[in-house]
């Protein structure tokens, strides 16, 4: 038998009433639709560890917990403003895990701040809605398949969440 992961808790009653409003859709909640922001093990893992990070850490910037994450996944901390469409494919031919990965833990980052906070660092939201133009191209798009087309939805959404105002 394959041992899985115990999914964190995540639902709109649960969450901060500003983020109950705000993600509408029920893809923002689902925990194992791919397409969404908590969608992957990265992303999961990132939620789980931003709520014990503010249990800990009340005031801290978010970008803390992020260099934590990324050290742990061996992840490079570079490379946010790319969204040049070869630079991307050349980052992505050199180190994919990171490039994919990076992108994962940013998106997860900003919608568990909005989950838990009702708020979103300034910072978190510009490299988030960042990854969100990268992971809009064609090549990125194109790992989606069939469901390339809703992913290009979802990820206008994630856009115009991301975009509200929440300070």
């Amino acid at each position: 038998m394959i041992d899985t992961p115990e999914l964190p808790d995540l639902s709109r009653e649960d969450s901060h009433p500003r983020a109950a409003a705000a993600l509408a859709d029920p893809f923002f909640w689902s925990l194992v639709d791919e397409t969404a922001p908590f969608g992957n093990e990265t992303a999961q893992e990132t939620l789980v560890a931003f709520r014990d990070f503010r249990d800990e850490h009340p005031t801290r910037s978010p970008l803390a917990l992020l260099d934590e994450l990324l050290a742990r996944w061996e992840v490079a901390d570079a490379h946010w403003d790319a969204v040049d469409a070869a630079e991307v494919q050349a980052l992505g031919e050199e180190d994919e895990y990171s490039l994919l990965t990076r992108d994962e833990v940013i998106l997860a980052l900003a919608f568990s701040q909005i989950v838990t906070e009702g708020k979103l660092d300034p910072e978190v939201r510009r490299r988030a809605l960042l990854a969100l133009t990268r992971q809009s191209l064609p090549a990125v798009l194109s790992a989606f398949e069939g469901r390339a087309l809703e992913r290009a939805q979802r990820i206008d959404r994630m856009k115009a969440v991301l975009s509200e105002r929440w300070s």
